[in-house]
């Protein structure tokens, strides 16, 4: 998230008198920067959440850890006793993963991350190039995500109400499964996931293409414009 941004959040956190929450979880792509949410407030509280899921790779073992960044105390002890509470009200990790925990945090090569990284911005950047060229959609390029948001340009698929029932067709049509960001609170929008095999990226774009060419009523008129 770009500084800016993140300063006028904080700037909110102020006048609302809240604290920040910061989820960091997925890894961070060359040449992108990503700022600590925390390394910029001095007076704002914030919750900065971690896991193992998604940056070592360890979905469904329910690891994960929240830093409390608390520069003038404003929690007190009853919040933090408060958080440890909360983090008791279910089960956790299993001893299996508790163990391995020590060894995962220390002795993962720096290789893991490299490869890792690199694989999930090919795949980014396979995913925007293919779908920057349909017309209708506008993916977003992220700067470090399993995932790519695609926005879709409603007024030229006049056969969906939404991003719900663009994507409901979409996997009743071609057997691609793509979450409607509605689910985020941002509509018209749908999230793809980069964590597959580059083949299946490739294959899945050139399905969704075929659907947009099917629906998109725009993009036919605009092919007949340009036959005459």
């Amino acid at each position: 998230m770009a500084k800016e941004r993140m300063s006028l959040q904080r700037a909110s956190a102020v006048d609302f008198r809240v604290c920040g929450f910061a989820p960091q979880v997925v890894p961070v792509f060359p040449g992108c920067s990503c700022s600590s949410m925390a390394s910029l407030s001095s007076d704002v509280p914030i919750l900065s959440c971690g896991g193992l899921a998604k940056r070592w790779l360890v979905p469904g073992w329910r690891m994960g850890w929240i830093l409390i960044h608390d520069r003038n105390d404003v929690f007190g002890s009853k919040i933090r006793q408060g958080l440890v509470k909360l983090s008791q009200r279910i089960l956790g990790a299993c001893s299996i993963i508790q163990g391995a925990l020590d060894s995962i945090l220390n002795n993962t090569p720096p290789s893991f991350y490299s490869k890792t990284i690199s694989f999930l911005k090919t795949n980014s950047e396979i995913c925007f190039n293919e779908l920057s060229t349909v017309p209708g959609l506008i993916p977003v390029m992220p700067s470090g995500a399993m995932y790519l948001m695609v926005g879709i340009d409603m007024d030229r698929f006049p056969d969906f109400k939404n991003d719900v029932d663009f994507t409901e067709r979409l996997v009743t049509e071609q057997s691609v499964f793509c979450l409607p960001a509605s689910a985020f609170e941002y509509p018209n929008y749908f999230r793809i996931v980069v964590t597959v095999p580059e083949e299946m990226i490739v294959e899945a774009c050139s399905r969704i293409r075929e659907f947009c060419q099917r629906h998109n009523r725009a993009g036919s008129t605009e092919s007949t414009d340009l036959d005459h």
